[in-house]
């Protein structure tokens, strides 16, 4: 019954966070700042696309009673990526932050590289 509530709010967020997009995006264009709209939307359908994944992974924990591994590996290297996606904007925006972005950039490769080696290691298991 938890883990039903845990979903419906996600889903409920996971809504909220596409409409919530969808405005920013009109009134991005609205005020012609297309950059910082296009990074809002990126932002927001990344996240979403974490929540979803999070409700997937509590679907099949509702159905087998088990929790597995790899949603959440794709739930980090989502949200890597989305990091990666935001800083690389940002860098052109903020260039007095460029040696702490790329070095966040480096460790967030450093993870990525870590996350898809885990997949393979989960497949090859069958974990």
């Amino acid at each position: 019954m938890v883990y039903l509530l845990i979903a419906v709010i996600l889903l409920i967020t996971a809504f909220f966070l596409i409409y919530n997009s969808s405005l920013a995006l009109i009134q991005s264009f609205k005020e012609n700042d297309f950059i910082q709209g296009a990074l809002h939307v990126i932002d927001r359908v990344l996240l979403t696309l974490m929540i979803v994944e999070i409700i997937y992974t509590v679907k099949i924990s509702l159905q087998a009673h088990t929790l597995t591994v790899k949603p959440f590996i794709m739930v980090g290297l989502i949200a890597s990526i989305r990091r990666i996606l935001i800083i690389s904007v940002e860098s052109a925006y903020m260039t007095e932050r460029f040696q702490a972005h790329m070095i966040e950039m480096g460790v967030l490769g450093f993870i990525i590289i870590v996350l898809i080696f885990s997949l393979q290691v989960c497949k090859k298991k069958n974990i």
